[in-house]
């Protein structure tokens, strides 16, 4: 058998002590005697965190049964923790659990419940308690501009040409939305636009303070449209009603929007004598089929009252409204209808009445759209009734030529992002 030498001992004792964990003492001689090191003490046990996540029609009961933690009053932390509802957790929601080592529970959990709150809760003598926490935000303006590409269009040129560090893409995407919302009943952004049309927007963004970046709204834009500028202010109302105007100080808002379905492609246009798909005969094709998915929400294109909603024929379900006493619209082949939606109803403009479907005589989901002026169906393309927007309130006048003038000097002086034509 092999001796090792007092270094090589000492050095291998030392090695196994520290390897034996927390408590541990060791000791060692030398000329003066013999030496204790103290003790390591663990003040409390390490705690593990983790991340679960709501699956999709999971209740929060059944997620936190699964970690051990299925003894938490639901009723009393919604009692206890403002606009808390468990009932309306969204799934794919996260949830962070901490759990003491050797404990056979999480003793903590925090949750976000809204983009600027989260909730924390933590298991006491008494149960489990909840408090929340308000995240902090800041806003801040932005602009950004670009030149249509032939074969692009605004929302690809908002979604694609600009990286994460604007907006998320999700984001982005809801910010073209915004847009189109402001020129609701001036631009169609899937039909009017074309190569060549320029852009420029000033827009609000909010950074939390982790570092989370959300859109929040459209405060001013310039479109150039086929050389027609198409300018927008926002100039909300004395109630918090979002309004826009032009450059005159006229409202944007019509009578009529420019479509019933958001984000849509027109598949057959308005025409007289048209091959039909189904009748393999030509008959006339008295208005606009929109592409859209099926349940696809459809809104009004004006205030109304509703003439007929129901069967009817080759149109399948079928809503016609009427406007005003020269000008009705018709909404066929719907695969259901809004709440309320029946004859007599009265709607608002952008209010929606039913779904996209294929019912009647369709070939695919779709919404087919008439305009009748006069009783006589017209081309809704061309003869969409476009009366003047009212102008700003004469008492609001000067207000709006201020906050006109501040949104002109930041589109101005803003160094925002430039999208690459």
């Amino acid at each position: 058998m092999k001796l090792i030498s007092k270094p090589e001992r000492n050095a291998l004792l030392l090695t196994l002590t520290l390897l034996s964990g927390a408590g541990a003492t060791f000791a060692y001689r030398s000329s003066t005697g013999l030496r204790v090191a103290p003790a390591v003490v663990v003040a409390s046990a390490p705690i593990l965190q983790y991340a679960d996540t709501l699956k999709r029609g999971e209740t929060l009961a059944q997620l936190f049964y699964r970690r051990g933690a299925g003894d938490v009053n639901w009723g009393a932390l919604a009692n206890a923790v403002r606009n808390f509802n468990p009932s309306r957790v969204n799934s794919g929601t996260v949830f962070t659990f901490a759990q003491r080592h050797g404990e056979p529970a999480p003793h903590a959990v925090v949750v976000r419940v809204a983009y600027d709150m989260r909730m924390h809760m933590e298991r006491t003598t008494g149960g489990w308690a909840a408090r929340t926490e308000r995240i902090a935000w800041r806003t801040e303006s932005f602009v950004f501009s670009g030149v249509i590409r032939a074969s692009g269009s605004i929302s690809d040129a908002i979604t694609e040409s600009t990286g994460n560090e604007l907006l998320p893409r999700q984001d982005r995407i809801e910010l073209v939305g915004s847009l189109a919302d402001v020129y609701d009943w001036t631009l169609d952004f899937t039909r009017d636009i074309q190569p060549g049309d320029q852009f420029r927007v000033l827009a609000e963004r909010m950074i939390s303070a982790d570092g989370e970046v959300r859109f929040s709204r459209v405060l001013a834009a310039e479109i150039v449209n086929a050389g027609r500028p198409l300018a927008a202010y926002r100039f909300d109302a004395p109630d918090g009603r979002q309004e826009f105007f032009d450059e005159n100080g006229r409202s944007l808002r019509r009578e009529f929007l420019r479509a019933p379905i958001e984000f849509r492609r027109i598949s057959s246009g308005f025409s007289r004598s048209r091959m039909h798909p189904i009748l393999r005969y030509r008959r006339a094709h008295l208005g606009v089929d929109f592409g859209a998915a099926y349940g696809a929400p459809i809104r009004s294109v004006g205030r109304g009252t509703v003439t007929h909603a129901g069967r009817q024929g080759g149109y399948g379900n079928l809503v016609e409204i009427r406007h005003n006493g020269t000008t009705t619209t018709r909404y066929a082949h719907l695969s259901g209808y809004a709440r309320g939606i029946r004859a007599g109803a009265h709607v608002e403009q952008g209010e929606i009445i039913g779904y996209v479907g294929a019912s009647g005589l369709a070939t695919a989901p779709h919404l087919h759209y008439e305009l009748r002026v006069g009783g006589r169906a017209v081309n809704p393309v061309r003869r969409q009734p476009m009366t003047p927007g009212q102008p700003v309130p004469a008492g609001r006048r000067d207000d709006f030529e201020r906050e006109r003038g501040r949104l002109i000097e930041l589109m101005a002086a803003q160094q925002g992002i430039r999208i690459a034509d």
